[in-house]
């Protein structure tokens, strides 16, 4: 498709947002609200957000449907990758174990890389890491 005289590179996207899929949409605004995410509706969609991560939540019309990549024979140990600052990630650990989440990776700590993964209510792992 011809742009014109449009640089892609000179455009600066301010963030992403993921859509999770979910099995029942209050117990998933429930589970996120409890660890620190904000719900916003917006345009009859339920936005959960964190800083500059946002999740959209979709409630499964068949809870089947619900299906993890992590879940998946070959898919990576997470479904979502969240970047933060070392700080900023030992609170997110210290909430995380505080509330009884399932942690399935970590943490690890080092100098130059720590992270830690959970899995929420519906089976999606969520990294956090930081450097």
């Amino acid at each position: 498709m011809k742009m014109g005289s449009i640089n892609a590179n000179s455009v600066h996207l301010k963030g992403s947002s993921i859509v999770l899929l979910v099995a029942n949409l209050q117990d998933s605004i429930n589970y996120y609200e409890a660890i620190g995410f904000i719900a916003e509706n917006i345009g009859g969609h339920i936005h959960m957000n964190h800083g500059a991560v946002t999740f959209i939540l979709h409630e499964a019309k068949h809870i089947s449907d619900v299906r993890p990549n992590s879940s998946v024979e070959g898919g990576l140990y997470f479904d979502v990758f969240c970047y933060t600052n070392p700080v900023e990630l030992k609170l997110l650990f210290e909430t995380f174990q505080s509330k009884g989440v399932e942690i399935v990776n970590g943490p690890h700590w080092s100098e130059g890389w720590s992270e830690v993964t959970i899995r929420d209510n519906n089976g999606y792992c969520i990294a956090f890491g930081a450097s």
